[in-house]
């Protein structure tokens, strides 16, 4: 009976040391509100979070902590940071999606490659459209340049249509050489891209088949 009585005791002892554990320090708070007058209470009101305080424990009265609020730079800053750290998780996470899908989307080397292939043609169609209206663009701008000159020679008044309309065009002419040079450049850097990323396809493989215990 000795020995029942006294494991109940230390169950119970653990119990109530597992409770004490688990229930939080009680503070009294210690603060100057809006009106200027000193505020002492067991809570903290919603408007004081922000503010400066000092907080003592209820039990012993000692000073457990100080609040110093931020200065508008210093939240500021804070507030970049966290806005920072946001971005480069939410950054993480979609490259961990885009790495699962590569493994769901692409069984082997040869289904990525093609994935780049359909890119690299894609883009060669664009490049090969673009020029063309380029090249259409410019004998248009050239038509019309010639008719304003030989009425010019001719003393006619110039057609304030088709000046207009020269303006317009030499302008998406303009566009249409950016975007051409835009293109180009993304088809040069996509093979780049594609060693990159067959690089990565290979580590991942290579973890996956580790893991699987399948010998490559």
């Amino acid at each position: 009976m000795n020995r029942i009585l006294a494991i109940a005791l230390l169950l119970a002892t653990g119990i109530a040391s597992a409770q004490e554990q688990k229930a939080p320090e009680k503070k009294i708070y210690r603060w100057v509100d809006e009106n200027g007058k000193i505020q002492i209470s067991d809570q903290l009101p919603p408007e004081a979070v922000t503010q400066a305080r000092k907080e003592y424990s209820a039990n012993s009265g000692r000073l457990k902590n100080e609040v110093i609020p931020l200065t508008a730079a210093q939240q500021a800053q804070a507030d970049k940071a966290a806005a920072e750290q946001a971005l480069a998780l939410e950054q993480a996470e979609q490259i961990k999606r885009i790495e699962q899908g590569m493994m769901v989307n692409y069984e082997t080397e040869a289904d990525l490659q093609r994935f780049f292939d359909d890119r690299t043609d894609l883009l060669n169609e664009t490049i090969i459209s673009l020029g063309a209206s380029i090249q259409s663009r410019r004998a248009q701008l050239i038509r019309v340049l010639n008719e304003l000159s030989d009425a010019e020679l001719a003393g006619r008044a110039l057609p304030a249509d088709k000046s207009a309309w020269l303006k317009t065009n030499h302008q998406e002419l303009n566009a249409l050489d950016m975007q051409l040079h835009v293109m180009k450049t993304h088809i040069k850097t996509l093979q780049g891209e594609f060693d990159v990323i067959l690089k990565k396809y290979r580590e991942m493989k290579a973890a996956l088949q580790a893991e699987s215990g399948i010998t490559p």
